[in-house]
């Protein structure tokens, strides 16, 4: 069996995609959102129509967030709209200022493109979180975006833990502790697995030796990488790229 043919071929099938809308609803601290080209809803889980400030979801849809948010931060959440729009690259793990009226909090949010049959990007889909709990100064979640931000662009440099906390201008335990309580993760598991998702990326879209992918993506030992990939994905790496074979072949 393929299992990317199986997956794809099965959902093809689904014709009624509300019960997959119907587990987002219960999500109760998660925001989850759909948007066309214009920005415009398209779709939003029950928290995400808590924060829009309305009681249902079709009070939402086909408008943007002016409708719903001040000027200053629809100017930020636009912003980064265009930016995963116009360059086809996901926002992961960013932080920036809580959309709701009134609320001094931040949130944690992603944003990934959604591309139509033909490849062509139609719109985005994301989601975020209320930093909840005590909260760090603000400066300092400043800090831990920034370097998230650079854990994504410079993965395959030779990034060290202590390095990046003192990038940031954070002691090595402040970094570990606020990082670990925002993202429920250590720095160093997140590196990882930010190297691990591009190198899953380069196993099924290029023929490179799975040496020069370990390269590629910040690891300087075969065997680390390998065992680190089948601890993360499964599977070592060569079984995983004959696995997902398929994907390749549909993009050529």
């Amino acid at each position: 069996m393929n299992p990317e043919k199986f997956k794809r071929e099965f959902l093809g099938r689904v014709g009624d995609w509300s019960p997959f809308q119907e587990l987002l609803d219960l999500l109760p601290d998660v925001a989850f959102f759909v948007k066309d080209r214009q920005s415009r809803f398209v779709m939003n889980n029950a928290r995400a129509v808590e924060v829009c400030g309305v009681e249902a979801e079709a009070e939402t849809l086909g408008k943007q967030g002016y409708e719903f948010f001040s000027d200053d931060l629809m100017a930020i959440y636009l912003q980064q709209d265009r930016r995963v729009m116009e360059t086809g690259q996901p926002i992961i793990n960013a932080i920036c200022p809580a959309p709701e009226k009134g609320n001094p909090a931040l949130i944690i949010y992603s944003k990934v493109p959604l591309r139509d049959r033909r490849g062509r990007i139609i719109g985005l889909a994301g989601i975020h979180r209320e930093i909840r709990g005590q909260p760090a100064p603000t400066a300092t979640l400043g800090r831990i975006a920034g370097a998230v931000q650079m854990i994504h662009q410079q993965y395959a440099e030779p990034l060290t833990i202590g390095g990046l906390a003192a990038e940031v201008g954070l002691s090595r335990s402040q970094f570990d502790r606020q990082f670990q309580r925002l993202f429920g993760s250590s720095p160093r598991e997140y590196l990882l697995r930010v190297r691990i998702r591009a190198a899953s990326q380069l196993l099924v879209e290029t023929d490179d030796q799975v040496t020069q992918i370990a390269l590629a993506t910040g690891f300087y030992d075969h065997s680390h990488f390998s065992r680190t990939f089948r601890r993360i994905m499964g599977s070592r790496p060569l079984v995983f790229r004959r696995r997902h074979a398929s994907r390749r072949l549909l993009k050529s």
